[in-house]
């Protein structure tokens, strides 16, 4: 079994944040929303029975994760995480729109929101080929 040097190596830490971090988002979303929530049975239970309802959404953030993936694999790690914030920000709020709309609506919004990540690794990939072509 091999050693990585960070969690940022691992390859289960990338799943766990690929599958996590839009429902996260959408969960601090609602915290920050009604903090007096926090203190009630009640906002415990709502929170505890929204959580299941967020289990469709883990794969949504899938189509952004990997399209950054792709850019840190293709040595763009700045751009990458630039990407990841900054769209990953408008997701959440898409999500919570889209939320209204049923579940098919959050998958639609995830893929065209991270649809500027995969041209930009679409972008990168042809430069890289041509440099290698004039290279070699």
């Amino acid at each position: 079994m091999s050693r990585f040097n960070s969690l940022a190596d691992s390859p289960w830490a990338f799943w766990a944040g690929s599958l996590l971090w839009l429902p996260a988002g959408v969960v601090l979303t609602a915290l920050f929303r009604f903090p007096d929530q926090l203190f009630s049975p009640m906002g415990w239970m709502m929170l505890l029975g929204g959580l299941a309802s967020l289990i469709f959404v883990a794969p949504c953030g899938l189509p952004l994760a990997l399209g950054c993936r792709e850019l840190w694999k293709r040595g763009y790690r700045q751009a990458a995480w630039a990407s990841m914030v900054v769209l990953g920000v408008v997701s959440v709020g898409a999500t919570l729109l889209a939320g209204l709309l049923g579940p098919i609506a959050i998958a639609v919004y995830a893929i065209i929101l991270s649809l500027p990540v995969w041209l930009a690794v679409g972008v990168v990939s042809v430069l890289q080929r041509r440099r290698a072509e004039s290279a070699g």
